[in-house]
């Protein structure tokens, strides 16, 4: 893809530069007719794109102003547009501009770029009538931004009606310097603090090949600012060219309208995929509608199971329990009669019954009870004329 031309205009003209060799340049008067077509012929000579273009204004015919804004300020932009007229000199006259701002602990640093509508209009009008497309109007300096220095501290010296240095933050203007004499590299990192400065010598310009990086680092003298003009500029602040001269963002408008696109491709699945769960709620709730009469007719003959379950077994409970009646009739019977029982106690597991008593008969008693079972004499004792007996009967 080719890269657009780029223009920079002067109090007494424009220079048409290559976009990526600074050497490859062509001064049009201001009062030179056809500058468009002028414009079609350098884009044939260099290769360039056939309509876009990088629109840049000379420093030397900005206005440049830092100053800062406290942190509490609510909209910066309208802050700036008031403060406008009282920090530029252009009070009674169209004024296009743009400013950048850094925020800290402190305050808003604004760094703001203005410009006297006359100087580049009447440009700007022939441009457009040819047919050309404009990427924005930026100050001279941002044509040296790009990705070799753009994450970077870098300073900038640049020639003109009085030298000036630029003092850059990344794509970020920090100061703009007017020297009366071109400084030293010393005063320069003095001033910059930085080592990484570069500087554009108009007497030595040369066409340089494309670099992706710079030397490397330490530097004891300027870089050659023709370096930053082999890259593509930045061009990410600073445009101060209205939002009506400006060549629509295509790939912005594509991009937005992909995000509706999406919205909407998800808003319309999201719609079915939640039409099919409510259909299917409503399916299984009309089911469940249909099972419930007989889910209640369920639970209702599993509580009679249950009941029916729990009286068999309390009746087959009873015929395994023991008969102790049967065996009170059969004990008195077999028992001597001058036999007494105090005490009875019946293991059901091991169906062995202890008797406790008093009896006159201890042989006879053990003997009349083998009837019942296995009787067998544990123990006996005497106490007030009577003999106490302990015995255990093991029934059949």
């Amino acid at each position: 893809m080719r890269d657009p031309l780029e223009i920079v205009i002067h109090k007494n003209g424009l220079a048409l530069c290559h976009p990526t060799d600074c050497a490859a340049t062509e001064f049009l008067a201001r009062e030179e007719k056809g500058v468009a077509l002028r414009i079609v012929d350098f884009i044939g000579r260099v290769k360039a794109h056939p309509s876009y273009l990088h629109l840049f204004i000379s420093e030397d015919l900005l206005f440049f102003k830092v100053f800062d804004l406290p942190l509490d300020t609510a909209d910066v932009g309208e802050a700036v547009g008031y403060q406008l007229e009282m920090v530029t000199p252009f009070a009674d006259e169209a004024t296009w501009h743009s400013f950048a701002v850094q925020k800290d602990e402190i305050a808003y640093h604004v760094t703001l770029y203005a410009a006297q509508s006359g100087y580049v209009d009447a440009y700007i009008q022939e441009i457009l009538e040819g047919g050309f497309q404009l990427s924005g109007l930026y100050p001279e300096s941002q044509r040296f931004v790009n990705k070799l220095n753009r994450k970077s501290k870098w300073g900038l010296i640049l020639p003109g009606r009085y030298v000036k240095a630029f003092i850059f933050n990344g794509p970020i203007m920090v100061d703009r310097l007017f020297c009366s004499a071109e400084p030293s590299f010393g005063e320069a990192v003095e001033v910059c603090k930085t080592e990484m400065i570069f500087r554009l010598d108009p007497a030595r310009i040369e066409g340089q090949q494309v670099v992706d990086v710079l030397p490397p680092k330490p530097y004891f003298d300027y870089l050659d600012a023709c370096l930053l003009l082999t890259q593509r500029p930045h061009l990410k602040t600073y445009n101060m060219l209205p939002a009506s001269y400006q060549r629509p963002d295509y790939l912005k408008i594509m991009i937005g309208v992909l995000l509706v696109v999406n919205a909407l491709t998800f808003m319309l699945w999201g719609g079915v995929k939640l039409y099919k769960l409510k259909t299917f709620n409503y399916q299984v709730n009309r089911e469940i509608e249909a099972i419930m009469p007989l889910v209640t007719e369920m639970k209702d003959l599993r509580q009679k199971e249950e009941g029916s379950l729990k009286a068999i077994s309390q009746i087959e409970g009873i015929g395994k329990n023991f008969d102790l009646i049967k065996f009170m009739q059969q004990l008195t019977t077999a028992m001597p009669s001058n036999s007494y029982v105090d005490q009875l106690r019946l293991d059901e597991k091991t169906h062995v019954v202890s008797l406790q008593g008093y009896t006159d008969e201890v042989t006879g008693l053990t003997s009349k009870l083998q009837e019942i079972g296995v009787a067998q004499l544990k123990s006996t004792s005497s106490r007030q004329n009577k003999t106490y007996f302990n015995v255990e009967i093991t029934l059949p």
